[in-house]
């Protein structure tokens, strides 16, 4: 269609699944190997979205303990929020959690802007596997350059 601008999903993903393992590159405090504790994670995550969901992902991010917990809250889980801000079509970014948001405010948001909405889910659970299978790949590859 003439005049209407195409946006690359597949770039939108792999770019945000970049800068979960430069974040785990660049160190995350009181983690000894991030970049190892980001490939496990995500392979964890990425089973819980496949098999119950957008929400229980979020929830199984939220309930790590330890390093997990750590790479949730600074690799992975404000990558997710971003990829969010990056959707053209996605009503009211300003709701979107910011990086540091508690379980509360997070959950809350994908319970009344997310699951709201099941063309939005649907597009929300393909991008999130996308960017968590990049970023699994993208450790992994990562951690051999170590």
């Amino acid at each position: 269609m003439m005049g209407e601008e195409t946006f690359n999903l597949d770039k939108l993903t792999a770019r945000w699944a970049q800068e979960m393992v430069s974040q785990a590159q660049a160190g995350v405090e009181d983690v000894k190997k991030p970049v190892d504790t980001l490939e496990r994670l995500a392979t964890k995550t990425l089973g819980v979205l496949q098999e119950q969901g957008v929400y229980a992902m979020m929830l199984f991010l939220f309930s790590r303990t330890s390093d997990e917990a750590k790479v949730a809250e600074s690799c992975i889980r404000p990558q997710l929020y971003q990829v969010l801000r990056e959707i053209p079509s996605f009503e009211d970014k300003g709701s979107i959690p910011n990086a540091h948001a508690d379980a509360r405010t997070a959950l809350k948001f994908y319970t009344d802007k997310v699951l709201d909405d099941l063309d939005t889910l649907l597009l929300v659970r393909d991008l999130y596997e996308q960017t968590l299978i990049y970023a699994r790949y993208g450790a992994k590859a990562a951690g051999g350059e170590t």
